[in-house]
């Protein structure tokens, strides 16, 4: 359905209703936390995701043609069964989101063949294939260390991983801003025993995994929910800290991303080290 149902897929006027499908007034945003949060007796907080949590709008038209008061009708009598389909938010960005929605269309006639379509509630549905995955990582993505602030490992290791120091941070763009503080702690892994591995769990879309990358680097296999995605190649002639995966095509869902250690390199590296530094995730 949403590869080819778009609710409102111009920012303009569609005249075969002589009106505009973009909201009056809407995207009230209400997307509540997944975590589960627990703390231990003088320790830190800790947390887990549960689920995926969608995004929710309520929505409103106003002063529209009856043309366009009965197409809202429509999508909302054809797609109340479970069906979905594609809102685009134009107004910002053009972010799509794909869902249905969850309360009634209410017409109401404001005035001499104008109607105001009111208090609908648009659900984001995870998990469904999209027309456009989120792809505005300096607005909309979040960044997760494997070491958080209360010196706390958050990324899962099996195997000879230790807590590293990069030599400096790299400044990631995030909220619309460059974050230039952010920490320098990492995991590596010499790189020795092939199947040595990193899972991380996150909720959102797509990702990007920034990991250390120099010349003593190697290569490592990613999976991506259990799959093989691709090996990255982690050498470079300078030490730095690099985005060296980059998939947008992830529906809203909790996706688990492992690092899985190859024990081999590119030929011009000295060495088969690797370092996670961090999840880049977009929201």
């Amino acid at each position: 359905m949403p590869e080819t149902d778009i609710l409102n897929p111009i920012a303009g006027i569609d005249w075969s209703i002589g009106d505009s499908m973009n909201p009056s007034y809407g995207f009230e945003n209400d997307r509540p936390s997944t975590m589960l949060r627990k703390r231990t007796v003088g320790g830190g907080p800790w947390s887990r995701e549960m689920d995926a949590s969608p995004h929710v709008f309520t929505l409103g038209w106003r002063g529209r043609t009856l043309a366009c008061a009965m197409r809202l009708r429509q999508y909302f009598e054809q797609y109340e069964g479970g069906d979905y389909f594609t809102v685009v938010d134009h107004d910002a960005g053009g972010r799509h989101y794909v869902g249905t929605f969850t309360t009634g269309v209410k017409i109401v006639d404001s005035e001499n063949n104008k109607y105001d379509v009111e208090g609908v509630r648009f659900e984001e549905i995870p998990g469904v294939p999209m027309v456009q995955y989120p792809s505005n990582w300096d607005r909309d993505s979040v960044f997760f260390g494997a070491w958080n602030d209360r010196v706390e490992q958050k990324l899962a290791t099996s195997g000879s991983w230790t807590q590293g120091v990069v030599s400096a941070a790299p400044a990631i763009m995030l909220g619309g801003f460059a974050r230039t503080y952010q920490t320098t702690r990492c995991m590596t892994n010499p790189g020795t025993t092939a199947g040595d591995y990193a899972p991380f769990v996150y909720r959102g879309y797509g990702f990007k995994l920034w990991m250390q990358t120099g010349p003593a680097q190697g290569k490592a296999d990613v999976y991506v929910d259990g799959v093989l995605n691709t090996t990255v190649d982690c050498y470079a002639a300078a030490s730095a800290v690099a985005a060296v995966l980059t998939l947008t095509n992830l529906s809203l869902n909790i996706h688990d991303i492992k690092v899985v250690v190859d024990s081999t390199k590119n030929a011009l590296s000295t060495g088969t080290a690797i370092g996670w530094y961090g999840l880049q995730v977009m929201r």
